[in-house]
């Protein structure tokens, strides 16, 4: 009996993902979703108790990890200290192991959550990167507020190259390759941009 419960729960799940990567959050159904789960709305009801309750249920792990992950990735010494090169292929790889898996969500969080309390996602990814970018290219010097700028628009940048490729379907060794180029173009001789 657990096993059934916990297998239309999965499939609400799935179309409710389906749902928000076409309409968006605001634009999206709960008549739809219990139509295409194939159960009685009532019944999606006890599942999940609003259409929040079923955004939750699709983000929210993407949404407390990928910030993490990144912040992580830029507390780490040996990767602030690594080759750019090295440093390029490790953050690709990093990117296929846990951007990949989470791609329909990231995109949900990119693009589809406004007006919910994760539409703030995309600003606190490009933060996280930002702090990669400043700790990596000053260390601890102090920054400029040009320099801060600059590091700003490298961060979006950089940001938009990994949702470009997040979009389309690659296998690991393109996704890699074409991240690693990204990383490189837009953290190689920062300094002397500015």
């Amino acid at each position: 009996m657990q096993t059934k419960k916990r297998e239309i729960e999965n499939k609400i799940k799935e179309v409710a993902k389906r749902e928000f990567l076409q309409f968006g959050y605001k634009g999206s159904s709960v008549y739809r979703i219990a139509n295409g789960a194939d159960v009685p709305i009532g019944n999606l009801y006890r599942y999940f108790a609003s259409k929040k309750a079923l955004l939750d249920a699709v983000v929210k792990e993407a949404y407390d990890f990928i910030p993490t992950f990144i912040a992580d990735l830029a507390g780490t010494a040996t990767l602030r200290a690594m080759p750019l090169e090295e440093f390029s292929l490790f953050i690709a790889k990093e990117l296929y192991r846990v951007f990949w898996r989470s791609r329909e969500e990231l995109n949900i969080l990119f693009y589809k959550c406004q007006g919910t309390e994760y539409e703030n996602f995309r600003h606190a990814v490009g933060g996280r990167i930002l702090h990669i970018i400043v700790v990596r290219n000053f260390g601890s010097e102090k920054v400029s507020d040009s320099e801060l700028i600059l590091a700003k628009v490298v961060a979006n940048g950089y940001l938009e190259g990994i949702l470009e490729v997040l979009s389309t379907d690659w296998d690991e060794r393109k996704f890699t390759e074409l991240i690693q180029k990204i990383t490189l173009f837009f953290f190689k001789e920062f300094k002397s941009r500015g």
